[in-house]
């Protein structure tokens, strides 16, 4: 893979640093974003297109002096100043340094990991703040600042009581790629294969240029996921070590999400602990990108009815097929056969067809936010509640737990709510958009068709609409009844590209 081929999908984000470069005041953008995500991709980039006069500094956990003479180094590549900026051992000396320059073209200055700063120096936000205040603005500077830890950056910068408070001019939160953006990682695959990696990776631009599309997905499996050496195996380890402490407790929540346990009673019975420890510690995974707290399509955010799950796919990947077992794949199994032991076409179906659910809330976010719906929705999202007709309660799947009886062959696939259905539901005061989402080899059929009908009679609108996803689309039958009804539409494998 060539170095541009890291930045698909990354043109809107281009473009944003490209606008604050062209533009003619100070600019302060803040870029942060989950690990792994890409945003030293995208700035290195960036750089590269304005390498005359960009310094790029990454900061470490070293010293303050360590630190600045790093970013000299960097700041004589741009400026040429000679050994002068050798004997520069404090920011306030860079900043003094800078007081006396003047530039014609616009200088960038990019600080990645900018929060080791500010652990080596508890001052160095108030030092940075002068130094904009007094010097930077007054220049043709961009200042970038880019870091993962969003709890920090929020103290450092978005803290009315911190010295950086109001000095930022932009943000850019950046995001994994969605499934269209990580197709062109993959021209060799089907869009049917290029679903499935996506479902098992997600859209960390890393993880995506690990699998190899001139192999089987298979193959990519057992060499990045299954074997020792290969980059994934430890991934999730290493990844909730470099966040965190008490790893082993952040497991035990998220496999007790992945085992069925969807809301924070069940989540609490399972781990064994009290109930606010384990609400304060889902909330660390929610902010790190790793879970995420749904409420009912429509409903208040106070609502009581909170289901929590697993959104990054590597990590459901790792817990549904991985983790209770990873001590065999070192010495005591091969991973190949751990795979055929593991990894039955049944239980992949199953698993896929859990991810399939916010692939296609991502083609309906896209064609919404492009004006191609029938109405602009004011809420999307999963929902479950009562059913005023049946008087029963329609849920949703929210999570996966994958049982394997070796005896029978068997496989059995429970969701935490306890129903094998999926509604995905935009709304708006006069309108109701109604999904479900079936990825089986399977078409939709009629009765899948009177269950999508009778679960729409749970919300009161008096315009709705009907999307059915179907990984191979929908029996004649089907397609005879929703044909010429401007109300429904079919939505396949393919036509989400």
């Amino acid at each position: 893979m060539t170095p541009d081929e890291i930045f698909i999908g990354r043109k809107k984000e281009l473009a944003v640093l490209e606008d604050l470069y062209n533009s003619s005041k100070f600019e302060m953008l803040i870029l942060h974003g989950r690990r792994r995500v890409g945003k030293t991709y995208l700035l290195g980039h960036f750089a590269k297109l304005h390498e005359k006069n960009t310094i790029y500094f990454t900061a470490d956990k070293s010293s303050e002096k360590t630190n600045v003479q790093a970013f000299c180094e960097q700041l004589n590549a741009v400026i040429n100043a000679g050994d002068f900026l050798t004997s520069f051992s404090t920011w306030q000396d860079v900043y003094s340094f800078f007081k006396n320059q003047s530039f014609k073209e616009r200088l960038v200055i990019i600080i990645d990991e900018f929060t080791y700063l500010y652990n080596s120096n508890p001052a160095y936000d108030t030092g940075l703040q002068n130094a904009i205040d007094k010097i930077f603005k007054k220049m043709n500077v961009f200042l970038i600042l880019c870091d993962s830890e969003v709890s920090v950056i929020e103290e450092i910068i978005d803290s009315s009581t911190k010295p950086l408070y109001g000095r930022k001019t932009a943000e850019l939160k950046l995001l994994p790629f969605n499934y269209k953006e990580a197709r062109q990682f993959f021209p060799n695959y089907t869009e049917i294969q290029a679903l499935e990696v996506y479902s098992i990776v997600g859209g960390i631009p890393l993880y995506l240029s690990l699998f190899d599309d001139k192999i089987s997905i298979k193959q990519n499996i057992i060499k990045n996921c299954l074997s020792t050496t290969g980059y994934l195996f430890n991934e999730v380890e290493t990844l909730l070590r470099m966040e965190l402490k008490e790893t082993y407790f952040y497991k035990n929540i998220m496999l007790a999400i992945n085992s069925g346990a969807s809301n924070l009673n069940k989540i609490t019975d399972k781990v064994g602990e009290e109930a606010a420890k384990v609400s304060k510690y889902i909330s660390v995974l929610i902010n790190l990108g790793f879970i995420k707290k749904e409420i009912p399509c429509g409903e208040k955010e106070k609502s009581r009815n909170t289901l929590y799950s697993i959104c990054d796919n590597y990590f459901a990947f790792y817990f549904a097929f991985i983790y209770k077992h990873q001590n065999m794949l070192n010495g005591l199994i091969s991973p190949a056969l751990y795979y055929e032991r593991e990894f039955t076409k049944e239980k992949l179906n199953t698993y896929f067809g859990h991810r399939f659910e916010l692939i296609c809330e991502q083609y309906l976010r896209e064609r919404f936010y492009n004006g191609k719906m029938p109405f602009f929705a004011e809420n999307l999202g999963r929902w479950w509640g009562n059913n005023p007709i049946l008087k029963q309660q329609e849920e949703i799947d929210c999570g996966l737990k994958i049982d394997f009886n070796p005896q029978n062959g068997r496989v059995k696939a429970f969701s935490k709510a306890g129903l094998d259905r999926t509604y995905l539901v935009a709304i708006d005061d006069e309108n109701a958009l109604f999904c479900e989402c079936k990825y089986t080899e399977e078409k939709f059929d009629e009765s899948q068709l009177k269950d999508l009908q009778k679960a729409s009679l749970s919300i009161n609108r008096p315009n709705k609409f009907y999307t059915i996803f179907s990984k191979n689309g929908v029996t004649d039958r089907v397609k005879k009844i929703i044909t010429k009804n401007k109300a429904y539409s079919v939505v396949t494998a393919d036509d989400l590209f």
